[in-house]
């Protein structure tokens, strides 16, 4: 009888490896609300821009602009996300979506609307990271669940 010691190990490798992945959507969800309750402080604990510096970057984007590609964006990636549940899709990274929320809040702080636009901004990012977050467990659950049906059976042929 062949030695499955080895393979039992690569699959609880494995098993460890789609845990991992399982809940990086989960750690992007909190990294968005740590980020969330800094802009609610309006970022207060960074120091001021100074005058040269924000004289440098120019006037921030219009808030109305900004409202629309939040719209937009918003109404997009929900789109993006849920095709990919019901296609049976492999989920995507939820560090792109962390990306682009960010820059909506950085958007409105310097166009000085973050105060008035805050909870927007936060229930969208809520409500795609939660989504992406799902579909990130949802999918990873499954594969660990066929990688432990394996492990079952090369724990059934170790008994005989």
């Amino acid at each position: 009888m062949p030695n499955i010691e080895p393979l039992r190990r690569q699959v609880q490798a494995k098993i460890r490896k789609l845990e991992l992945r399982a809940s990086s959507g989960l750690w992007i969800l909190t990294l968005f609300t740590a980020l969330s309750l800094a802009a609610y402080r309006e970022f207060d604990f960074l120091p001021p821009l100074s005058d040269e510096l924000r004289s440098a970057l120019g006037a921030g984007p219009p808030v109305d602009y900004i409202n629309w590609a939040l719209v937009l964006y918003g109404f997009s990636a929900i789109i993006i996300v849920l095709t990919q549940m019901t296609g049976s899709k492999p989920p995507g990274t939820a560090l792109s979506h962390f990306g682009y929320l960010s820059a909506f809040y950085a958007f409105y702080y310097f166009s000085n609307g973050l105060a008035d636009n805050f909870w927007a901004i936060f229930t969208i990012g809520m409500t795609i990271l939660s989504l992406q977050s799902y579909h990130i467990w949802n999918h990873y659950r499954e594969q660990i669940r066929g990688e432990e049906e394996i492990l079952a059976e090369l724990d059934k042929l170790l008994e005989d």
